[in-house]
């Protein structure tokens, strides 16, 4: 009666224990023990699936979530870039006339332009650097006109050789590279672009470490959903990502940095990303900022 009425209170680790008597009393006992032993496994057994479940539930509910976010994304980066597009045109056509009106002033008057070559030489720079700035709001306007390889790539070299590329970046400053790559299936993209986003990311990683940190690169093998695929890690040891705006990393001309830079790299990175069929995400570690790229491998059957 003590073991039942425990039961009743939820303990269903209760029992009667071993039974001296073995009448029919002492074996109706043992039977309820056996019974509460099923009970009980059954009961631990309900609750490990119902906890897999739960698990398996909140991995989906995320992967929609963000699914959610990047159609969202993507239908931004569709309005904004109509807009954009017509922006950048309509800013080539006076960038052009100033161009051509400087050309035509040098090529009038002669060795009589040497006194102001100095700042016929900026008008050249800067006229310059809003041709660079179009380009890429032309880039992440139409990144389909930029595209056009179709070969397999091995992403192991090329981002070793994104390093050396921006060696530059790192000179002068006490920050520590620390690489982690293992060998890596072929994806498909082509390798300018995939440079290009690691070469940003590494910029950005360095630039908000300051004069010191550590940066760590991690390449590797990672499937996601039964797809084989390729994740590069870039972590920092910066201030991180402020909270409120980590949703807004891949926004168009969102920046950190006021008045530097277009605050088109992470969106263009971002485009290049998902029209190879991948993914590139931001979160915040224990010491900074990680961004992670995710691209599909080439099938076998593709190669």
């Amino acid at each position: 009666a003590l073991t039942i009425r425990r039961v009743e209170d939820g303990d269903l680790s209760a029992r009667n224990g071993p039974m001296r008597a073995r009448d029919e009393i002492g074996r109706v006992a043992s039977h309820l023990d056996d019974l509460l032993d099923q009970v009980q496994e059954r009961d631990a057994e309900l609750n490990r699936r119902v906890e897999q479940r739960t698990a398996e539930l909140h991995d989906a509910n995320a992967k929609l979530e963000e699914t959610y976010r990047q159609l969202v994304m993507s239908e931004k980066l569709a309005s904004i870039g109509e807009i954009t597009a017509g922006v950048a045109h309509e800013i080539n056509n006076p960038v052009a006339v100033i161009q051509g009106n400087v050309d035509v002033m040098r090529e009038t008057l002669g060795d009589a332009a040497k006194p102001v070559d100095t700042e016929l030489a900026l008008i050249d720079r800067q006229v310059m650097r809003i041709g660079a700035i179009v380009g890429k709001l032309l880039q992440f306007a139409r990144p389909g006109d930029y595209a056009g390889y179709d070969n397999a790539v091995d992403p192991g070299p090329l981002v070793a050789d994104c390093l050396t590329l921006v060696e530059h970046v790192f000179a002068r400053k006490d920050i520590t590279v620390t690489t982690r790559f293992s060998p890596c299936p072929e994806v498909r993209i082509e390798p300018g672009e995939l440079q290009q986003v690691v070469i940003n990311l590494i910029v950005n990683a360095v630039q908000a470490m300051g004069d010191a940190g550590r940066l760590l690169l991690e390449l590797g093998p990672e499937p996601r959903d039964g797809t084989d695929g390729v994740a590069l890690v870039v972590e920092d040891t910066g201030p991180g990502i402020p909270p409120d705006r980590l949703a807004s990393v891949f926004d168009p001309f969102f920046t950190t940095k006021q008045g530097e830079g277009t605050g088109l790299g992470l969106s263009i990175s971002q485009s290049l990303v998902q029209r190879a069929g991948g993914l590139i995400t931001a979160e915040n570690h224990e010491s900074g900022a990680r961004f992670t790229v995710w691209l599909p491998a080439t099938a076998p059957s593709e190669d």
